[in-house]
């Protein structure tokens, strides 16, 4: 995955002679470079450079080098082309009419699925847009069976899987078809549902490229794409279960124990680290699915079933902290809401339990995480801190609203089903949704999270509302970025000074959006190499801070992790009232000429007489550099958007100086 507009160059040296290779500019997504070789028999040497014309910072990866024998890829392709629409033995035919009932009900059952239906119908005759209607005609006259091949992609990720793969997309339209055909009665969709689970089934590894199967090799990317695997079979299963045959069954029971359990079950004893971080809660709800439909079959499978909750319940003891926070950041926090909420509530319906008794009792303390997180942006659900995204899934919000019907996740959900067309667009969140109340909380002025270190104050200016956050460390946090000491400003419904969050990791940007110069920091200049801190960072950050309705102070000591180029680096954001904040930085540098202080946004910028002006639609935010300082605009290329950095150059080793902002509507 080279750089975009970056060239590749390859020199190979064989017992033929030499060989240059020079490749096309690269695109936005991965490559493979296929390079002759002729009568060879010997490769003695290989040099790869990566040129690029473009001035800055890049980022980019080799997957592998490998040899091929392109006479044999037609003939090796056409092994795995062996089945047809039809699947006779396997799936009933299109002519059998089905009951329109869940066989197992592990979601809703029948008399459940009847409200459901009827709500959606009561959305749609309302004039509403209904998003499994337009899923369901997206995928209408897809053909799964074409997708069948050697390894299943994990969703849109090219990180593993070949090129002649890309967008060969086999995961998520089963699910999707099968939830649309029970709501819509509609078989046609219900038997193509019962055509992906059984072309899933005929995917010969359920991995999402050769490197997880290389002959003699251990890498594994983990058991993302079994444990989707096994829910989504599971759940077809379920909802359009009357399509197959005692054999189709039978064979998708085979396929999900021996490669799905089997290969989580290796995980989760191999990974002791997966405890600890989101992955494990990201597996549970196809590990916990797969043995609930296992132990109706075979009661032995039940102990699995146990062993899937305890594991889950552990995981979030250890994952959220006492203070309610979550290092890893809003949106890998859905594995937690999300995935362990739909794992959690299955084992619920399962054992006869109220959904709330299940979850251990931390996670009603993350009502403060959802509150300092929470956007007042009317585009975004969360400010995207760490790998995040700005908005949340349905099932996220559905899980955390139905359990603290009266915190920010309750806002959050109905801002987020509200925006995309008045129906969650899930099975899971429609079937929590009708507990989920209306009422509107409120942003509490000043929120601290000590353990995770991290400061939100959120007040009012006029009518409109000012949400400024600052960011510490959790020794050891992952998914983080370099932007401990970062700050994000929203005001007016709008983001005026913005975190980056993430992007697709298939892209290089995923990279580069970690990177301190894209956050609002403070970074040496006049060096040969980037300036970064350390990432993860191994030390506590920890803020010092307090607010109010009126004023909010925050300060930290941001030298660890920067010991390579900062002797001394503290920062100070001061608002004595919400029009107005201020932003101090005492540094002493080892390395470079001076700092340079960024201020990032995606909204219009300009510069009057020195003065930075930021604009929104209802606001406008005017930032006034020191004195003795140079000015400029940045346009730094991100994924699919431009980012704009506002940046103040301060020469010297040693040096304090004060950014002074004002807001305006």
């Amino acid at each position: 995955m080279a750089p975009e507009t970056t060239v590749l160059r390859v020199e190979i040296h064989t017992d033929k002679g030499k060989t240059i290779y020079v490749s096309e500019p690269a695109g936005k997504l991965k490559k493979e470079h296929s390079i002759p070789l002729k009568s060879a028999s010997v490769i003695k040497k290989i040099t790869m450079s990566i040129i690029s014309r473009v001035k800055g910072y890049a980022a980019g990866w080799f997957n592998w080098i490998g040899l091929q024998n392109t006479a044999v890829l037609k003939s090796h392709l056409a092994q795995w082309q062996v089945a047809d629409p039809l699947w006779e033995g396997y799936l009933k035919p299109s002519s059998y009419k089905p009951t329109f009932k869940p066989v197992y009900g592990f979601i809703a059952d029948a008399s459940e699925i009847e409200k459901l239906r009827k709500r959606h119908e009561d959305h749609v005759k309302a004039g509403g847009e209904s998003p499994f209607v337009r899923e369901a005609e997206n995928i209408r006259n897809t053909v799964p069976e074409k997708r069948i091949g050697e390894f299943v992609n994990f969703w849109s990720d090219t990180r593993y899987c070949r090129e002649r793969d890309h967008n060969n997309e086999l995961l998520r339209k089963g699910p999707a078809a099968a939830v649309a055909g029970l709501l819509l009665k509609d078989k046609d969709l219900l038997r193509l549902a019962a055509r992906y689970a059984m072309s899933l089934g005929m995917s010969e590894n359920w991995d999402d490229g050769f490197i997880c199967r290389l002959r003699g090799g251990i890498f594994e990317h983990r058991c993302f794409v079994q444990s989707l695997c096994a829910w989504e079979i599971s759940l077809i299963l379920d909802l359009a279960g009357d399509f197959f045959t005692e054999l189709g069954r039978n064979y998708l029971l085979r396929r999900i124990s021996e490669s799905a359990i089997a290969a989580i079950q290796y995980n989760v004893w191999k990974h002791e680290y997966i405890f600890d971080c989101n992955q494990l809660a990201w597996f549970s709800p196809g590990r916990m699915l797969a043995s609930c439909l296992l132990e109706r079959h075979f009661p032995r499978a039940s102990s699995q079933t146990e062993e899937a909750y305890k594991d889950l319940i552990e995981n979030i003891r250890r994952t959220i902290l006492p203070d309610g926070g979550y290092v890893e950041g809003p949106t890998y926090f859905t594995c937690i809401g999300y995935h362990g909420g739909l794992a959690a509530y299955i084992y619920a319906r399962r054992s006869g339990k109220k959904f709330s008794s299940v979850m251990p009792s931390v996670i009603f303390k993350t009502s403060a995480f959802a509150n300092a997180l929470a956007s007042t942006d009317v585009n975004k659900d969360v400010i995207p801190i760490c790998d995040a995204r700005d908005t949340i899934d349905h099932n996220t919000l559905a899980v955390m609203a139905y359990l603290m019907p009266s915190s920010k996740w309750a806002d959050m959900f109905r801002k987020a089903v509200n925006r995309s067309g008045g129906i969650p667009d899930s099975l899971f969140a429609l079937a929590l949704e009708q507990k989920i109340p209306s009422k509107k909380s409120h942003f509490a002025p000043f929120i601290h999270l000590s353990r995770m270190s991290i400061a939100a104050s959120t007040r009012c200016f006029g009518n409109e509302m000012v949400k400024i956050i600052m960011l510490g460390n959790k020794a050891g946090a992952g998914h983080t970025h370099e932007d401990k000491g970062s700050f994000v400003l929203e005001f007016a419904g709008e983001t005026f000074a913005a975190d980056p969050g993430t992007c697709d990791y298939g892209s290089p940007y995923a990279g580069i959006l970690k990177n301190c110069e894209r956050h609002n920091m403070l970074v040496p200049f006049g060096l040969s190499e980037r300036p970064s801190p350390l990432c993860p960072l191994p030390a506590d950050i920890m803020l010092n801070c307090r607010g109010d309705e009126e004023s909010f102070y925050c300060r930290a000591d941001l030298s660890v992790g920067w010991e390579n180029y900062y002797r001394k680096w503290v920062r100070e954001i001061s608002s004595p009232f919400p029009r107005r904040i201020e932003i101090t930085d005492v540094y002493e540098l080892k390395k470079g000429r001076g700092v340079e202080f960024y201020w990032n946004t995606f909204l219009p910028v300009s510069v009057e007489n020195g003065v930075f002006v930021i604009t929104g639609k209802k606001g406008v935010v005017r930032i006034y550099p020191p004195v003795n300082t140079e000015t400029r605009v940045d346009n730094l290329p991100s994924h699919g958007c431009v980012q704009k950095r506002c940046a103040i150059r301060h020469y010297g080793k040693i040096g304090v100086f004060t950014v002074c902002v004002e807001l305006f509507v």
